[in-house]
């Protein structure tokens, strides 16, 4: 009796420990599964990142397309350049819907010569960065939006722009920091500007471009025509606005304690 006693024990305990094992199998399956990144654009199931500068990898990209495009021998498709794995695979689709009319990455109706490129907005998991030619008589421009993954950056998607870039969002600038006017050289005392802290860094400073469109809030939360001349230093704001070449055209700021 006693030795079947055991042998039930030992059964439940043995059918324990199965289940126990199967549960933890499950459990690997699904967390890995769960870990798996979007698909890319070359069939993988891990998107390849680059820990590079976000203008950099742009860079990277866009000199290898142009040289293929400039080539009157092959061109980027013919080289897969479309497929490349720093590539989005919903963007590497994207890219080969489009293989005639106008260049889906260059958006330039006529090759440039040479090109540039400079950040439009950084957040923490997403960034944009601007194309364009160094010829400046061409507006054409490309939108290039990289998101972050596993602590890199890829491309997500190119967006074409006839003329001065138009963001893929309400507003291109958004940030919280503290108004100055009494600003060192090179920057400019007779613009107020906001001094704010990215990545971490103190210090970076934009010069504030108002018109008869930008609104203020008050902290009592009462909304006007912004009054420059009204500002005083140190205040803490939260600007709204479109970043362009020379600054930060406002459309938006609010007070803050």
């Amino acid at each position: 009796m006693e030795n079947m006693m055991n042998t039930k024990y030992k059964l439940l305990a043995l059918g324990g420990l199965l289940g126990l094992v199967v549960i933890i199998i499950i459990t690997w399956v699904f967390l890995k599964t769960s870990q798996t990144g979007p698909q890319t654009s070359d069939g993988s199931n891990t998107q390849e990142v680059s820990t590079d500068d976000p203008i950099d990898i742009v860079l990277d990209f866009y000199d290898l397309w142009l040289e293929a495009v400039q080539s009157t021998s092959t061109n980027p498709f013919q080289l897969e350049l479309a497929t490349r794995p720093i590539l989005s695979k919903s963007l590497s689709d994207k890219l080969k819907e489009n293989q005639t009319g106008l260049d889906p990455v260059l958006c330039q109706s006529v090759i440039p010569q040479q090109i540039t490129a400079r950040s439009i907005f950084k957040q923490q998991d997403k960034t944009q960065v601007l194309v364009m030619a160094k010829d400046k008589t061409v507006t054409e421009q490309a939108i290039v939006t990289l998101k972050q993954q596993n602590g890199g950056w890829y491309i997500d998607d190119i967006m074409c722009s006839p003329g001065e870039f138009a963001p893929t969002r309400e507003f291109s600038f958004e940030k919280e920091g503290s108004l100055l006017k009494s600003v060192p050289l090179p920057l400019d005392p007779q613009y107020w500007h906001i001094v704010f802290e990215e990545n971490g860094e103190l210090g970076h400073a934009v010069p504030l471009f108002f018109d008869e469109e930008s609104r203020c809030l008050s902290i009592e939360l009462v909304e006007a025509t912004c009054i420059p001349d009204q500002f005083t230093e140190t205040k803490k704001v939260y600007v709204y606005g479109q970043m362009t070449e020379l600054g930060v055209e406002v459309k938006r700021l609010e007070f803050r304690e």
